[in-house]
């Protein structure tokens, strides 16, 4: 559920690989009873794959909202994030913190592959019926 509003929404999650090996999860909360499509990202990076260590894990949270011919991402605050109590995603930066950051470019590179390369995100904002074929969700 939207904490804002109370409207129902849907959540997939995956990863994004480097090198054959996990270097960031994510949850994907597709914002379903909303007029206006929203996905809100919570990405983790750093300690995943070989390294498996949540004391190098930090995460953040990220809007996408479709436009005509790409996505607008904009950077939240953790505590918005539904999952911003899983303490296996590491430790949450701030708005400020990810802008200020030299982490920053790759914090969107990768919001953006899941944009553009998540079945169940791309579709959902693309206004398509969302794809969930061989993936795990739940409707929050």
């Amino acid at each position: 559920m939207c904490p804002h509003c109370g409207e129902q929404s849907l959540t997939v999650w995956g990863y994004v690989s480097q090198d054959q090996v996990a270097h960031s999860i994510y949850y994907a909360n597709l914002m379903t009873g909303h007029k206006e499509a929203s996905a809100r990202l919570t990405i983790s990076f750093g300690g995943w794959g070989e390294e498996d260590d949540v004391a190098k894990r930090r995460w953040v949270f990220i809007e996408a909202r479709p436009t005509a011919d790409r996505y607008e991402m904009m950077v939240r605050e953790p505590e918005e994030s539904l999952y911003h109590d899983k303490t296996i995603l590491g430790s949450p930066m701030t708005r400020a913190e990810v802008l200020g950051s030299s982490l920053k470019d790759e914090i969107f590179e990768i919001a953006d592959f899941i944009a553009f390369n998540d079945p169940a995100v791309k579709s959902y904002l693309s206004g398509e019926e969302i794809d969930r074929s061989g993936r795990n969700s739940t409707v929050n």
